[in-house]
């Protein structure tokens, strides 16, 4: 399986930004891409125009979104983002979609 991973260096040390999910021991073969600082931390308009479409359709779920992509959705926040990272997204946006419009809606992950 293919996954990408957005990591730091820093003091000698490449770090994942997310934690891994790896066996003990596992190899693993690391490619390195410069990311430029613009990408590092996305405005995230193309998710919130996804959410502007899309969200009657989601009523009352949990959705992941990168870009103007739905990755994964359903009721339980910590599914969604599990299945989110086993298709290589680490850091979606996560959004609960609340049954009623209007209302607002928030939590921590």
């Amino acid at each position: 399986m293919t996954r990408q991973l957005e990591a730091v260096f820093k003091q000698g040390v490449l770090r994942p930004v997310e934690p891994l999910l790896l066996a003990e021991d596992q190899r693993v073969l690391v490619t390195i891409s410069d990311i430029p600082d613009s990408a590092a931390s996305p405005t995230r308009a193309d998710e919130l125009q996804w959410l502007r479409l899309h969200q009657a359709d989601y009523r009352g779920q949990w959705v992941a979104l990168q870009g103007s992509e739905l990755i994964s959705h359903g009721a339980k926040a910590t599914n969604v983002r599990t299945e989110a990272r086993q298709k290589g997204v680490l850091r979606p946006l996560m959004v609960h979609v609340p049954d009623e419009p209007d209302l607002p809606s928030a939590g921590w992950l």
